[in-house]
């Protein structure tokens, strides 16, 4: 009887680590620069597995205004989805990482989607841009968020602060 429960709990042990999230959510936060013509910037990558059908998974999504002009100070504009190129984030900085579930991935996917083609999801400089995006998928992945106004347009500083009121991230480097 002892042999079968030991048996059980090293069953019961190995489907829970099966389980366990393989897709990774990494936030990063990029330095505006007028040799590159790229304004303060942030984003997410999520790479790895998904535990479902052992899809391979290697996205990274940042929402930003579709074109740069001085109406975006004003009022919302049009919208898009900046995908990066590798170069761009090695050079970016990395803040943290969390593990999330396939469910979780797919409403992160499902909420991309909606923030780069819903005419509803203007790109705004105060509302909505990449800083609150990162924050609606920091909450999506189970962590803590919330949008204070002061440095809702500073992503480095905004990202310190989720890492700050998570402190159960992975800060180590990527």
């Amino acid at each position: 009887m002892r042999l079968l429960a030991a048996l059980l709990a090293a069953f019961a042990a190995l489907a829970a680590g099966s389980a366990q999230a393989r897709v990774i959510v990494s936030f990063y936060s990029v330095p505006g620069s007028v040799l590159t013509g790229r304004s303060v910037h942030a984003f997410v990558t999520l790479k790895g597995t998904l535990d479902a059908d052992g899809r391979a998974v290697d996205e990274n999504y940042g929402f930003s205004a579709l074109t740069w002009n001085p109406a975006g100070f004003f009022r919302p504009v049009p919208q898009t989805m900046l995908i990066e190129k590798p170069d761009y984030i090695r050079r970016a900085h990395y803040h943290f990482r969390v593990p999330v579930t396939d469910a979780a991935y797919h409403r992160i996917v499902q909420e991309v989607q909606l923030w780069w083609h819903d005419p509803g999801h203007l790109w705004d400089i105060d509302e909505r841009n990449c800083v609150t995006f990162v924050g609606v998928v920091a909450q999506m992945s189970g962590l803590q968020a919330d949008f204070p106004p002061k440095i809702m347009r500073k992503p480095r500083a905004y990202l310190d602060h989720l890492a700050t009121l998570n402190p159960q991230v992975d800060r180590s480097a990527k």
